[in-house]
């Protein structure tokens, strides 16, 4: 039954588990005090737990399957789908981060009536908490546990249809998994979340770099993978392009993908602010500076240092197994013919853990959201703090059932990544100008949501007619800007259109934050003793150097690793300067 699995492997999973469980109970106590505790750690957290947690979070079971999936089904340079997130990473450091801190909230969501004013505010409030706390966060759950189920019943080397205890074996491990991840969410709130995710980062990270080596050398090295992709029908040059070559920039093709992209999709994103639960993270940081440099350590981390070893591992999978039905099998199929007894168990044990750190934070973001901005807000209001912490244990059962019922219908788990990016474009535009034009109202992020989800639906039925099968415009990037282009200006002139929001209310709003720019002018004005946020020109020289630095890591680091060494000691030469530069210019900075 567990015949993949050594004594030794069983045992090492066994005591990580365990002492995950450990971690929860040594925090449920804290975490019953208050929702604030349960939710924001008690506004204690510093920014090296903050940063990790993020980093842990982002690094569920999933993601190496959909990597390494995107490197065989196109190449490389498909990664520039969550990539470009580095970018929008860098700009939310040191343009939103302090600004979520002096709101001080418990939810992004509780922002929306901090900032808008009457019935309007409160129904988006209310449809964001069922939205992104229901909805969007089962799709998540259920797409993360999919993924840790591919992975298990790949190295089990179970057949599709397998039974184990008589029952289907996916739905076996869905059903534990499902009861290992709720009952230390349940017990121990944001506390347990990200004291265990530091661990989780640990081990997640130091596995997924132990088995690309192993497998780099086992194929023979660059060499190897050149010479094995091309014996597997793959065409090596494309697949080994970190960003694709200059050609036509007139109709779709790689580099035009690639530029979009870059361009238009990471601050497009609803991510671009730093919202959802990485904002969550914000509100429990102890201080505006270590939120800026939690959310500085994560982007560095995101973007830098993970993703090579999954993308090595996965070229090592194309090479040893040739085209497979299902590409986001290369990974699991790479760990259960490479890695020894015991170090196997290591690493089936850091895919529970990369699993746990999203779910764990979904499971406790949703039940934030569902208690602080619909529960508390409209149907259950002032009752005491442990009925409502009581409250979020029940809902965060109710939200693993349903994420784990909804696992089954989940296939492609890159689809589910494309949708929730195709659902939410343009939102990204109306969020940035929500902190700096004190003119957007609740009705502009309506306009924006309900433009991203028609274009959505709109493209995705003319794509199944035949007068426009196979156009460039209905696909995913293509699809996404022309999202953006529509969205912007529908909900820019929703807003000139409808009542702006009383400045009586904007004025509170602005007192608290002090954002800055020019699109606060007539607000700051009448209030000229209260300075605004940090300095225009130090927060641009502190974004291009970040941004400059860690996509320089990245692209460096892998001509390092696939030939082009001077290339590659070039780009890093700029890193470490540009860093070191970065260094330097937060040190000086007086907002930090």
């Amino acid at each position: 039954m567990f015949g993949a699995l050594s004594t030794v492997d069983i045992l090492v999973i066994a005591i990580y588990l365990a002492l995950m469980f450990c971690i929860g109970i040594f925090f449920s106590k804290r975490a019953s005090r208050s929702t604030e505790e349960f939710f924001v750690s008690g506004r204690s957290l510093p920014w090296w737990i903050i940063g990790t947690s993020m980093v842990a979070t982002t690094f569920a079971a999933d993601t190496p399957l959909v990597v390494s999936g995107l490197v065989a089904r196109g190449g490389i340079f498909e990664n520039w789908m969550w990539w470009n997130w580095g970018i929008g990473g860098i700009v939310t450091a040191f343009l939103f981060s302090k600004l979520w801190k002096r709101a001080g909230i418990t939810t992004d969501a509780e922002l929306i009536e901090l900032r808008y004013d009457g019935k309007v505010a409160a129904g988006l409030r209310g449809y964001r908490a069922i939205w992104f706390g229901l909805l969007k966060n089962v799709l998540v759950i259920a797409w993360v546990m999919k993924a840790m189920a591919k992975i298990v019943v790949t190295v089990m080397g179970w057949d599709e249809g397998a039974l184990l205890f008589g029952i289907n074996a996916e739905i076996v491990v869905v059903l534990l998994l499902f009861l290992i991840a709720v009952t230390y969410t349940v017990l121990s709130g944001l506390w347990g979340v990200v004291m265990t995710d530091f661990m989780q980062f640990i081990f997640a990270m130091g596995g997924s770099i132990y088995l690309a080596v192993v497998s780099y050398t086992k194929v023979g090295g660059l060499e190897g993978i050149r010479e094995g992709l091309a014996r597997g029908e793959f065409d090596p040059d494309k697949v080994l392009q970190i960003i694709p070559k200059i050609s036509e920039l007139s109709g779709a093709n790689p580099f035009t993908e690639f530029l979009i992209l870059i361009l238009v999709v990471w601050w497009a994103s609803y991510t671009i602010d730093g919202g959802g639960y990485l904002a969550q993270r914000l509100f429990a940081a102890k201080d505006e500076r270590h939120s800026t440099l939690g959310y500085l350590w994560f982007s560095i981390a995101h973007i830098c240092l993970r993703p090579w070893p999954w993308i090595v591992a996965g070229l090592c999978g194309m090479v040893l197994f040739g085209v497979v039905s299902d590409p986001e099998t290369y990974y699991p199929m790479m760990m259960k013919a490479m890695l020894p007894p015991g170090i196997f168990g290591i690493m089936i044990a850091s895919f529970f853990a990369a699993f746990m750190s999203t779910v764990d934070t979904q499971l406790n973001w949703g039940a934030s959201l569902l208690v602080n901005d619909f529960l508390r807000r409209f149907v259950w209001r002032e009752k005491s703090e442990k009925q409502y912490v009581m409250a979020a244990r029940v809902i965060i059962v109710i939200l693993a059932v349903f994420g784990a019922l909804a696992s089954f219908a989940v296939k492609d788990i890159s689809f589910a990544w494309k949708f929730i990016i195709s659902v939410t474009a343009g939102i990204g535009s109306v969020y940035i100008a929500r902190w700096y034009w004190w003119r957007v109202n609740a009705w502009s992020e309506i306009a924006a949501m309900v433009s991203a989800l028609l274009c959505t639906v709109i493209f995705k039925l003319l794509s199944g007619m035949p007068a426009f099968a196979g156009k460039a415009f209905l696909r995913f990037p293509y699809s996404t800007a022309l999202t953006v282009a529509i969205s912007i200006p529908v909900w820019i002139s929703v807003t000139l259109l409808t009542r702006p929001v009383d400045e009586k209310h904007i004025a509170i709003f602005w007192k608290k934050v002090r954002p800055g720019g020019p699109g606060w002018k007539r607000i700051r004005e009448r209030f000229p003793e209260i300075e605004s946020s940090g300095n225009a020109k130090s927060t641009a020289i502190k974004i291009v150097l970040g941004i400059i630095a860690i996509n320089t890591a990245l692209v460096g680091t892998g001509n390092l690793i696939l030939g082009d060494r001077r290339v590659g000691v070039l780009l890093l030469s700029i890193t470490i300067a540009t860093f070191v530069s970065l260094f330097f210019s937060i040190r000086k900075s007086a907002d930090l």
